[in-house]
């Protein structure tokens, strides 16, 4: 079989871990039992060697993916020769330590008579490994990385070496129902009842979003997407579920984003605090405040879901990567890196939850306060940067605006939440690193803020700026840089991260969530048809079930990078707000809980 594009794939999950399912039936990725465990399936990273698991009729003219109404229950319709067939895949989710784990698949005919083919071949611990298939009473079992996992079937498997297959012929109304279980076992008995609770659990959690406006089923998808991303244990929440999905087709920028970044995690809270979600925040300052518990000042840019400092990265010279995209890689070395944008973020989310539910307690807000002196000692120093450069340290913009973030965040929580703290000194560091990016990071002759000090590089991360209050969008230093990055780094509505040198060889496509960056800042400068349409052509680089990839390539559409990717989602539901509050409610002054337009400085 050959690689399908990335967005025909459907992502599926319990809160632990997630894998992908193609159009074609066949599933291409599967950590298991957690986001950041050796993959049992991996076909999306070697066609041949990775493993899968294929459910499908035999000649199939069409197929098309959705979800089970608002719920991360994924169903695949077959149209084959003699009839036409669906396939339902879930995991059950468990929103909290899970005693085992499950994945059901049900292939039903639906219509006449059909031919079906299953194959089953997992290749564990990234496929370093082929397993000795047992046949069980029910089906097969299997031992991966020391767990033995079990899969029930209500048909019967024939073993060739590491792998098993079932061909038969289906008549309307009759399936192949499979369950593939460790830990507690689930049988084939209760797989009624564990969809039907599939199915409530998701509609619950939807159930309590609060947005119902414009593009309202994309908000709603993507919010359940974010959800999906979530470690339900501890709270973290990871990038995207997949590692290695390459940033350029052929080419050596694929990561793995099976952690949690700090900058990425605070986002989410921002964007799920929009919809109306409040547990998921406590749930993650929770975790943080162990983190803060166990390592002190700083907080590490990212961990693992556990809270993992130790990330180091391998290559998996064995896999070939997807389309030929190698290296395949496990662990991040950004673990490494000093990026000082990730503080503003997580005071910032701190500071809109303090505002809008007394979130915070006297643990959490000195785990907060720490982060905020840390920010006081060392906000002058070059770090690497919100894009993870892997060169040489330099004086980031973005990096100075979220730490001036940190700080004002800081002070607003003690002026006006009543939350003890160095008030003076934060007070003379925030007018300290404003002086200086308004110094150093404004460059007059291009007429724009620029990507590091003292240069003529454009960024998009400086799209933030009216976001972050900064600066007002009416200031003209706001407006002519939202020029030049349309100039330099737009193509269409898609918008690149930079055109700098990264010390990386090779090209990237352009990167979703400044594209979403550039709809906001639009409508901050109240250009609010330009921005519409933008959004909207946006909306069609999603997958047919509403999942956005990472980047896009502008020339062909073709996603590229990890999928699903929380920024992308995160970028879509702040953009819809935003513009549905810009076109339903044009006089209306932003919504309780977003973040100030301006400064307290400019006031």
């Amino acid at each position: 079989m050959a690689y399908l594009p990335i967005t025909d794939h459907g992502l599926i999950g319990d809160l632990h871990t997630a894998g992908l399912v193609g159009s074609n039936g066949r599933m291409v990725w599967l950590p298991w039992p957690r986001f950041d465990s050796p993959s049992i399936f991996a076909a999306i990273l070697d066609d041949e060697h990775g493993g899968d698991w294929l459910m499908a009729p035999l000649h199939v003219a069409r197929s098309k993916q959705s979800y089970d109404g608002e719920t991360a229950v994924l169903l695949t319709e077959f149209e084959a020769a003699g009839g036409r067939a669906a396939l339902r895949d879930w995991m059950s989710p468990w929103d909290g330590e899970a005693p085992g784990h499950d994945l059901c698949r049900v292939l039903c005919c639906i219509e006449g008579e059909i031919e079906v083919f299953c194959r089953f071949a997992p290749r564990p611990n990234y496929a370093r490994n082929r397993p000795s298939l047992e046949m069980s009473e029910g089906g097969l079992s299997f031992e991966a990385d020391g767990v033995q996992i079990y899969l029930e079937c209500n048909h019967e498997w024939s073993i060739s070496e590491d792998q098993a297959t079932l061909r038969t012929t289906l008549r309307q109304g009759e399936e192949i129902r499979c369950v593939l279980s460790s830990g507690t076992r689930v049988p084939l008995s209760a797989i009624e009842e564990d969809l039907y609770q599939t199915r409530a659990f998701w509609r619950e959690w939807i159930g309590k979003c609060t947005y119902n406006g414009p593009w309202h089923e994309a908000v709603r998808r993507s919010a359940i997407t974010l959800k999906l991303l979530t470690y339900a244990p501890t709270g973290a929440i990871i990038a995207a579920p997949t590692t290695s999905l390459p940033e350029w087709i052929g080419g050596i920028r694929n990561w793995d984003y099976r952690y949690t970044w700090l900058r990425d995690s605070s986002l989410t809270l921002y964007a799920l605090h929009l919809l109306g979600y409040k547990q998921e925040a406590r749930a993650f300052f929770s975790w943080l405040r162990e983190r803060s518990q166990e390592h002190g000042a700083p907080l590490r840019i990212m961990y693992g879901v556990r809270g993992e400092t130790n990330l180091e990265e391998f290559e998996l010279p064995h896999l070939e990567g997807y389309r030929c995209s190698r290296p395949v890689r496990i662990g991040n070395a950004a673990y490494r890196q000093s990026q000082l944008d990730v503080y503003g973020g997580v005071i910032d989310a701190a500071f809109l939850y303090e505002k809008q539910g007394d979130l915070l307690d006297p643990v959490h807000w000195n785990a907060l306060r720490r982060e905020i002196d840390y920010v006081c000692s060392h906000w002058d120093q070059p770090d690497h940067g919100i894009w993870e450069m892997r060169g040489p340290q330099e004086h980031h913009t973005f990096s100075k605006i979220m730490c001036w973030v940190a700080v004002d965040r800081g002070v607003r929580l003690v002026e006006h939440e009543g939350w003890p703290g160095d008030l003076e000194r934060w007070t003379k560091t925030r007018k300290a690193i404003r002086e200086s990016i308004l110094k150093h990071a404004w460059n007059k002759e291009i007429g724009s803020f620029t990507q590091t000090y003292n240069s003529d590089l454009v960024d998009a991360s400086l799209l933030m700026i009216p976001a972050v209050g900064f600066l007002p969008a009416h200031d003209p230093r706001v407006r002519s840089t939202i020029e030049r990055i349309k100039e330099r780094l737009a193509s269409g509505a898609l918008v690149y991260r930079y055109r700098s040198n990264d010390y990386l060889p090779d090209d990237e496509g352009a990167f979703l969530l400044c594209s979403f960056w550039m709809v906001d800042a639009l409508i901050a400068c109240d250009r609010i048809e330009e921005a519409r349409e933008r959004f909207e052509e946006l909306l069609r680089c999603s997958s047919a079930h509403g999942l956005l990839s990472e980047e896009v390539d502008p020339q062909t559409g073709m996603a590229l990078g990890n999928y699903p990717q929380a920024f992308s989602h995160i970028g879509l539901i702040n953009s819809a707000l935003n513009l549905s509050r810009a076109i339903t409610q044009p006089d209306e002054p932003p919504a309780p809980g977003t973040r100030d337009q301006e400064s307290e400085e400019d006031m």
